[in-house]
């Protein structure tokens, strides 16, 4: 059993997360005043379109807190990135809405992400960074079935 933790690949997986993040955080947060959560959460409200997102489902799909998602909200409503609209049925729920300039920087975000996945990737050819993507993707989607089963059990 080996305990050099870079040959293991949840130390790998944990470890690449979290310094692309902060690297992604810091550029994101210079260059447009969002944070890697706000970015996440404007990401999800942009995967639903037009379609009503509470903040509950936010909190579940951005991997936070229902109150973390309550105060990322207040502070994005402020600063005019983002909207909250009642429920029309349950005055207790409220969706929330990009705004246009939330939309724009969205796409400076993804381009933030580009960027520093290339930098990332740089010395890797075209096909490694297909398989490296497609490898990447098996272990998540087998790791979503790894979670469901827990679920079901």
């Amino acid at each position: 059993m080996t305990t050099d933790l870079a040959h293991r690949f949840g130390f790998l997986v944990n470890e690449l997360g979290r310094l692309y993040s902060q690297q992604f955080d810091r550029r994101a947060n210079e260059q447009l005043g969002l944070t890697q959560a706000q970015v996440r959460l404007l990401a999800v409200l942009a995967m639903h379109g037009d379609a009503p997102v509470s903040q509950a489902e936010l909190a579940q799909k951005v991997g936070v807190t229902p109150m973390a998602v309550a105060a990322l909200s207040d502070r994005m409503a402020a600063a005019g990135w983002i909207e909250r609209r009642a429920h029309p049925d349950d005055r207790r729920v409220n969706h929330l809405h990009m705004l246009p300039k939330a939309r724009k920087a969205l796409q400076q975000a993804l381009a933030i992400g580009d960027e520093l996945t290339g930098t990332v990737l740089k010395d890797f050819s075209a096909a490694e960074r297909k398989q490296l993507l497609a490898l990447l993707g098996r272990a998540r989607e087998r790791l979503l079935g790894v979670v469901s089963e827990g679920v079901k059990a």
